[in-house]
């Protein structure tokens, strides 16, 4: 089993420092390194996270699928000392969990999506270290049933996204190009500063900032009000962007209106250098029409 540094660091703004070497379990120290939180007043500011060795009475010999169940397991539940505590929510229950390639793919049931911001960040964490303590783990993915989170700024997670994490990477200030009606109807850019937090895509701030509107007075957003989506990803160059059901229910029958939506997505998202591609999704499969406008139309960034 690997073992590791006993804390990690969390600073009073709520994101991970960089951790220290690996520490070596204390005598009369046995079993299984887990990762729980602390309450905030015990923290004082400083470490949220603190590692426990539980004993997970684990039958002899026992596989490493049946030991990251347990592990899993055992963190939705808690400690029992009665100091830390887990970081899941209350009712949550683990629903399924394979590993192929040493990643363990874990599905939660709904109440994890209760979770948001800093509370999902120390959820997913929490459980990326007790995953990866495991010799059989490296990566770890989450959904909640069945489905990718859409506030959840990574897909996949692994030991060295927590361990690793610098307090000099942990906010930066980025312009971007967002584009919203003008008064003659047309697509007009916004260029505005807004700060990406480490673990957040840049494809995912500006999503959240276009839902968000213009701050322009002379603007007005193209996207429906209360329109919203379920996560962006970005792969090679293609931006997959997941649309739940009740944001397209919401399109208007006008299919300029339509198409003036479709084009401000497309081109807020176009505007950064690393998207070459667009593909539109619902309920994990992939959208051929925005209303009534063929998605098509968007696929690929314009030349020029």
């Amino acid at each position: 089993m690997k073992r590791r540094n006993l804390a990690v660091l969390l600073a009073a703004s709520a994101v991970l420092s960089a951790c220290a070497a690996p520490a070596e379990p204390e005598q009369g120290e046995t079993g299984t390194l887990l990762y729980y939180l602390l309450p905030a007043d015990e923290a004082q500011g400083g470490d949220r996270i603190a590692a426990k060795w539980e004993d997970l009475a684990l039958p002899e010999g026992a596989d490493s699928l049946t030991e990251a169940r347990a592990v899993v397991e055992r963190l939705i539940e808690g400690p029992a000392d009665g100091v830390m505590f887990s970081p899941m929510p209350e009712g949550m229950e683990l629903l399924d969990l394979e590993l192929r390639d040493r990643t363990a793919y874990v599905d939660f049931s709904g109440e994890f999506r209760d979770l948001s911001g800093v509370e999902l960040t120390l959820a997913d964490y929490c459980l990326t270290l007790s995953l990866t303590a495991l010799e059989s783990v490296r990566a770890v993915t989450v959904t909640a049933q069945g489905r990718p989170l859409g506030q959840q700024p990574k897909q996949v997670f692994y030991e060295r996204d927590v361990l690793l994490a610098d307090m000099g990477d942990v906010l930066q200030t980025v312009e971007i190009s967002l584009y919203f009606l003008n008064a003659d109807g047309a697509l007009a850019a916004e260029n505005r500063m807004i700060s990406l937090y480490e673990g957040q895509t840049l494809a995912e701030a500006l999503v959240a900032a276009l839902l968000e509107g213009p701050e322009s007075r002379d603007l007005l957003r193209a996207l429906p009000d209360g329109f919203e989506v379920n996560y962006v990803r970005v792969d090679s160059g293609i931006c997959y962007v997941s649309l739940p059901a009740s944001s397209l229910a919401m399109l208007p029958a006008d299919e300029q209106t339509q198409r003036m939506a479709l084009w401000s997505l497309a081109d807020s998202l176009y505007s950064l250098d690393s998207i070459t591609e667009l593909r539109l999704l619902a309920d994990g499969e992939e959208l051929e029409m925005f209303g009534s406008i063929p998605v098509e139309s968007v696929a690929v960034k314009p030349q020029g």
